[in-house]
Formats: structure tokens, sequence, C-alpha cells
């Protein structure tokens, strides 16, 4: 059943078309001509509509390039030390089933609905409008942590070595680009688009083209770092290989280099709290599948594009990840000191620079170990690159999450400035507030003091908590929404019908994994500071009380900001759950504004792996 997408129900999940009265003085010809301010309203501020250019391949270079940073080859080391290598690969083995169990549910979603900003539409249309918003607020904000903390991996300082002093110019290269990349990228862009006026010539179009070259670069890093250690657990290299693959003994806040073998909590329940602490921790490398979801507003063809995205992306991170893992694993010694543990910031007298220091890696260790004087210098940059660029899409993602909901808001004075574009659809005012946060990692990173040495491991929880709540409420929208087709499937739409499975992706074993997925979110996330409670109460040696509050608070913070969020709006504005006659009206929308989203022309994919193979273009 088809209808009219200009439907009051859905007037506000469209990227408005049409200037908006309340607004429309913003960016007019009066002010053009009012000097300097009113030249710079008229030119910033001009439009309220985004522009739709991104095509397929541009859609998955943007939520690749997201969705791998500098996570694997940092905190890494951090999981291998508390769990041990195998540890460590079954926690990316869990935390790769809670990012399949979502994206499973967004896939099918998204299929039926192709709308602009899903991750906001979803809980607001089959669950509650306050649910609704609280996501998009909270995932705006944890893309703002997300800019600073791969804004801190970009500035990584190599050690005091010779090896990795020969490549200090190219580190600090990268590290002089990113102080003034992140805020120029899209206004440069912009700005020239605007000055030649050039339809073929869009800055979105253009940083699409960017994550795409990005995304095969960072594919050829992630392949050439499995080749190498395979190589050298191969024994290439004059050094010799120091491993233990094995889980760790138990569970201890600290890890076991200090103290060998003994755990705070040893034997089999020990080790079961490890594995859970290591997948709380490998949740923020595995999180970003969704960033595909957030180019809808610009996807030349959201219908046929978004759910093939949706579909596949995800699974090519999540498998490099868990080769990289095991490969790494059986390369190093998860007693090593030299792996990055948290609190420890000395070792038989001799200090350990902290998380920032790139020698900490895991794969950089198993490099040094075999003798290889080159690799760990290209290792850095290569590390620094891969943060830089996930730092330029999370301030795309966050900008383009700030501008839907300023489009949202009913304060007029929010949706003429930061809901509007420039001449080049380009939401400057929305990318300047989501990247000036971002501007404080380069203040921390600069500090040598001990209260600085973990910015990336503080930041990286305070990352996970709301966007666990976030991915938990996708998957109760999904329950809804299941719930709806059920209602509706005599009249409107039916999910086990053949028309349905022709138009749309049908996931199969659901609500199954609906199910795991709200159950494992909520767990994470509710246990998620667990191991900050042991240390404070067990009063563990070698942990600074300081530190173990600062981590309880870091693991907790942004899932009680997520609630509190919500029930503030909910109290505010009186929102209800909705019921299933509110959702009458909310299948089959199709919301192209400037080119129509028909069905691509040519020979349609004969099955999954063609259909594979016309997205990993």
């Amino acid at each position: 059943m088809a209808f009219s997408s200009d439907s009051p129900l859905f007037r506000h999940l469209r990227v408005p078309e049409k200037p908006d009265p309340e607004v429309q003085s913003i960016g007019s010809g009066n002010d053009r001509n009012s000097g300097v301010l009113g030249w710079l309203s008229y030119e910033v501020f001009r439009k309220d509509m985004l522009d739709r250019k991104l095509e397929s391949h541009h859609i998955t270079g943007i939520g690749f390039s997201g969705a791998v940073g500098i996570g694997l080859f940092s905190t890494s080391g951090e999981i291998i030390a508390l769990g041990g290598p195998v540890g460590a690969f079954l926690a990316f083995i869990f935390a790769g089933l809670v990012i399949f169990s979502v994206m499973r549910c967004l896939a099918e979603m998204v299929s039926v609905r192709p709308v602009t900003a899903p991750l906001i539409d979803f809980p607001h249309t089959f669950v509650d409008e306050a649910l609704g918003f609280t996501a998009g607020l909270m995932y705006w904000l944890a893309n703002l942590l997300a800019i600073e903390f791969w804004n801190d991996g970009g500035n990584i300082r190599p050690p005091a070595s010779p090896v990795l002093h020969e490549c200090m110019w190219c580190t600090g290269q990268y590290r002089l680009t990113s102080l003034v990349s992140q805020p120029l990228i899209r206004w440069t862009t912009s700005i020239s688009c605007e000055a030649f006026r050039d339809p073929y010539l869009n800055s979105g179009q253009l940083y699409g083209r960017m994550e795409w070259v990005f995304k095969w670069l960072k594919i050829a890093l992630l392949i050439g770092v499995c080749i190498l250690m395979m190589l050298i657990r191969a024994g290439v290299g004059p050094g010799k290989v120091d491993s233990n693959f094995e889980i760790s003994p138990g569970f201890s806040p600290t890890g076991f280099f200090a103290d060998r073998y003994q755990a705070a909590i040893p034997g089999t329940g020990g080790r079961i709290l490890a594995v859970w602490t290591c997948t709380t921790m490998a949740m923020f490398q595995f999180m970003g599948g969704e960033i595909v979801l957030v180019t809808a507003g610009e996807a030349k063809r959201p219908m046929r594009d978004l759910p093939i995205a949706a579909r596949y992306m995800y699974l090519l991170p999540i498998s490099f990840y868990l080769v990289a893992i095991l490969l790494v694993g059986l390369n190093v010694n998860y007693l090593d000191p030299r792996i990055y543990h948290s609190h420890v910031s000395y070792y038989n007298g001799a200090r350990l620079e902290g998380i920032q220091t790139a020698a900490r890696s895991p794969f950089v260790i198993a490099v040094e170990n075999a003798g290889i004087r080159a690799l760990p210098g290209f290792l850095d940059a290569c590390f620094i690159f891969s943060a830089l660029t996930a730092a330029n899409t999370a301030l795309y993602v966050s900008s383009r999450t700030l501008f839907t909901l300023a489009q949202r808001s009913t304060i007029t004075s929010i949706r003429s400035t930061l809901g509007r574009t420039n001449n080049g659809h380009t939401p400057l005012a929305a990318i300047t507030v989501s990247f000036l946060p971002g501007a404080l990692a380069f203040l921390a990173v600069r500090s040598r003091e001990r209260a600085f040495q973990e910015p990336i491991h503080v930041l990286s929880r305070l990352y996970t908590g709301p966007v666990l709540c976030i991915y938990a409420a996708q998957c109760l929208a999904f329950l809804r929404f299941l719930a709806a087709t059920k209602y509706y499937k005599r009249t409107t739409i039916n999910r086990d019908a053949e028309e349905y499975r022709d138009r749309h992706y049908r996931a199969h074993w659901q609500p199954l994994w609906a199910i795991l997925g709200l159950v494992l979110c909520t767990l994470l996330m509710v246990f998620s500071g667990w191991s900050a409670i042991y240390k404070l109460c067990a009063e563990s040696p070698g942990v600074d009380r300081g530190d173990a509050i600062v981590d309880l608070v870091a693991s907790y913070l942004g899932p009680l900001f997520f609630f509190a969020i919500l029930i503030a709006y909910k109290v505010i504005k009186r929102t209800r759950i909705r019921t299933m006659g509110d959702m009458s009206n909310v299948w089959f929308v199709r919301e192209a504004s400037e080119t129509e989203d028909d069905a691509p022309k040519g020979r349609k994919p004969r099955n999954r792996f063609y259909e594979f193979l016309s997205w990993v273009k």
C-alpha cells in the first residue's frame, strides 16, 4: 500500500524541499546586502536540505572508514593482557555476535523504511517519540567523543627508540595534518563548490569519493598486517617469536605480568569474568556498522543501496578483526610488560609509557620481537592515518545527526542555524559545532602528566555505554516492527509473502536475533562497570582508587545520561508508547527528494554472492 510522503505523519522524517516559513528570512537577499555578517548568513544558512549525490560505493566507503580506526591496533593490547590471546579471540567473537544481531534488525527495517535518519526514525515510529529523540541526541554526543578518541589516536607519540625516531618526520607530519584537516576539509570543499557553482562538483560527493579511497587503503592495511603476522609466525625476521596462545588463568585488574600467574579471581569463574570484561572493551572496536544508515539523507538511491550496505558492510571489518586478533595472539606473550595494562605505569622501577605510545601496540611488539627494524615506524604512521580518517567520518556522522535533530526542533533559532545548509548543501554550522569539542583532544595529548596517560581508555568507555543503549533501542524497535507486520498481515504488509521477499530484505531467524541483541546489549551496558566496582571493593594492589572511580563513572555516565534524557522528554512532552493503530501508514515510504529511487537498470543480481559483489566495488 503506497501513500504520499507528504502525509503529516512523515513530514518530520523528510529533509524539507521548501524553505521553512519561520526561518525564510535567513539567507534572504536583504541579508546578503547588509554587510559581512549578512553575507556570511546568506552563504552559510542559504538552504535547508541535503543533496542526494552519494552512490553505493560512497556509502560503503564512509561506513568502512568510520568503523575501522585505531582501536584494533591500540586497545587490543589491553584485551590480550586481561584475557590472554584465547580470551581476546573469544571476546571478539561475542562482540561480533552483538553487532551481527543489531545489523540484521537494521537491515530489514531500512529496506522497508529507507528514510532520512533511520536511527532516530525507527525508535520514534515503532516505540516512542521520546526514545527516538534520545537515540538521536546520544548518538550525536557519542560521535563527539569518537572525534576526541580518534584525534587522541592520531597524536600517538613514538617512544624514545632509535628505530621509531627514524620515522618521527612521518608521524609529525600526520599530527600537523590533523590540526588543520578536520575543520577545513569540508569548509574548503564547500566554499570551492560555491565559488565555481559547478553542479557536478558537490562537497558531499567529493567527500564520498575520498572515503572510498580511504576504505581501500584501510583494507590494504588490514590485509598487510594479517600477512605480516603470518610471516612473523612462520619465522621471518632474525628475532625469536615469544608467544603463549592460551586463555588467562583468571581475572586480574592489572594483568598478569607483575604477579605472573597470580589471579585475583582464579579458576573458571575468573576466566569467564575476564572474557566478559574483554568483550565490553572489544565492543568499542566493533561499533560503527550503523554509519551507513547515517548517509540516508544524502544517498542517491536509498531504497536500493542502503539495505545492501546494511547487510554486508559490517561483515568485512568484523572478519578482519577476528583474523587479526587471532594472528597477533600467536605472536605475542600476554605476560609481556610492554603490552598496555590499565593503571600500571611502573614495572621493576622503570616507567611504562601510557597507551599513547605506539610501541605498546601488540602488532608493533610482534614486529620488534621479530627483529624487523624498518616496520614499527611505518606501522605507527599507518595507525595514525587510520585514526584521523575515522575522526573525519565521526565528524561527518555527528554533523549529519545534529543537522537532522535541528531540522526536527521546535525552536526556530536552532532550525534557522544548525538546520540549514549553504549553497552546496553542506551543513557548515552543524559541522562547526560538532568539531569544536574534538579540539580538546589536542590539548590533552600535549601533557605528559599521568592524568592524561589514558584518554583513549576513558573515552572508549564513555562512547560504548550510550551506543549500547542505542543498539538496544534499535532491537526493541525491530520487535515492535515485527509485531506490527503481524498485526497488518492481512491488510497492508505480509512479511511471509513472496512480494515482500522480492522488494525487501527478510532477515532469517527473527525475532531470535533481535532478542539476542537486546539481551546482550542490556547485559553489557548493566555490567560494563563491574570490574571498576571490584577494584574499589577489593582494593586491588596496583590500582589507584581515583582511577577506579574514573572507570566506574566512564562506564555508567553514558547510560545514566541516556535514561535521564528519555525520562525528561517523556515528562515534558507527555509522549506515549506507539500502539498498533498508530502504525497503519508507516509502510513502503519513498524518500528521494532530489532523484528518483528507481530500481537499478540492467540484470538483477542472481544471488547473494552477486549482490555482495555489487556492493564491494
